[in-house]
């Protein structure tokens, strides 16, 4: 097929790494040739205040309270009618939902009626412990149920997902989680020279693991000055408030804007992640971007995401691993002078292989060359 495909990629969160995988996928898509990529976000979401070069095609009004959400829902024949005239005013043959949110049916029932075909990536098959999101998953099951095709970046959400029989294996792909690009240059860190700065990034949730964090800190021996650093948004907990009161753990529990987190990861020489459950991480998928050594527990698909990688101490979720690991980190000739990763080609390359596998599964035809 050589005339113009057009491909829908919407996310409709505010914040997090929902937008940010849209438009780094967006932009990846761009790069191959016959393909016209309409990017949709929320018309609140962060990124767009901090990159001003992103080529947005509808924004979709969303909200900020319960109150909100009702509202959209009340409104939703409005809002259907508003994305049938998007997409048929762009020809859209395809859409590509980066990850589920609340709101996602409405973009369903438009485009059923326009009979356009829907790729969902879904990023977990179950809620975290803590998750607190569980109508949210209960939405998931309905987008699954009703789109047309099911992607993964890792096996191990693929084959829970299958365990739960919601569509036949011939309606799954799945590819891979590229490194998550943040903007670091020109930016000048306050660092203390004589310490090594640990990083525990992301949301404050049991699952993450900070009891395990807090016994394997007690167990850790090194003749070698560290700082662990917790910065991420959560629930007060006992546990955070014994790893702060640790003379060397400073936690930080707030939301961290879009335009913090290269800092963050420059001040950082280590990345910990000692996950008592995971299914992929975008933390990892950051940390792999700034090129530092991360440490990870053996659960979940965190494994798969860095395959072949070095500087990645995998350890079992049990303090005693854990805290052996932090001093192998620990024992590192800091500071490491690594390039930091080509993020946009490893989207472009895993771009193509969705669109490439997308194409097998709905015959399109496609003739997939960069440009």
């Amino acid at each position: 097929m050589d005339k113009s495909f057009n491909i829908l990629v919407w996310q409709w969160g505010r914040k997090g790494a929902g937008p940010k995988i849209a438009v780094e996928l967006s932009n990846a898509l761009r790069s191959i040739k016959n393909l016209n990529i309409l990017l949709s976000l929320s018309d609140r979401a962060e990124i767009i205040d901090y990159n001003p070069e992103c080529q947005i095609g509808i924004k979709f009004k969303t909200y900020s309270s319960i109150l909100g959400y009702l509202i959209r829902w009340i409104e939703s024949p409005y809002w259907i009618l508003y994305l049938i005239y998007h997409l048929k005013k762009n020809k859209v043959d395809l859409a590509i939902c980066t990850m589920p949110g609340l709101l996602d049916m409405i973009m369903i029932s438009a485009l059923k009626i326009l009979k356009i075909p829907c790729v969902v990536i879904i990023h977990d098959a179950y809620p975290h412990p803590g998750d607190g999101y569980l109508f949210q998953h209960f939405l998931q099951r309905q987008l699954i149920k009703n789109s047309d095709l099911i992607v993964t970046f890792t096996q191990y959400v693929y084959n829970q997902l299958n365990k739960r029989n919601f569509l036949s294996k011939s309606k799954f792909i799945r590819v891979w989680h590229p490194p998550l690009k943040y903007d670091y240059e020109n930016i000048s860190v306050s660092k203390n020279k004589n310490k090594i700065h640990l990083l525990n990034f992301g949301r404050l949730l049991p699952y993450k693991g900070f009891n395990l964090l807090n016994d394997a800190l007690k167990l850790v021996k090194s003749d070698r000055s560290y700082i662990v650093r917790i910065v991420g948004q959560g629930p007060k907990s006992k546990v955070l408030k014994l790893l702060n009161r640790r003379k060397n753990v400073y936690v930080e529990n707030r939301w961290v804007p879009e335009n913090e987190i290269a800092s963050i990861f420059e001040w950082a020489d280590a990345i910990i992640l000692p996950y008592e459950e995971a299914s992929q991480s975008g933390v990892l998928a950051i940390a792999l971007a700034f090129s530092k050594p991360v440490l990870i527990t053996r659960v979940g698909g965190l494994m798969e995401q860095c395959n072949h990688k070095d500087l990645v101490f995998l350890c079992d979720p049990n303090p005693e691993d854990i805290a052996k690991n932090i001093e192998k980190i620990l024992e590192l000739p800091f500071p490491l002078k690594r390039e930091h990763m080509d993020t946009s080609h490893e989207w472009k390359k895993m771009a193509k292989d969705l669109i490439s596998q997308i194409n097998e599964k709905f015959n399109f035809h496609l003739k997939l060359d960069t440009r």
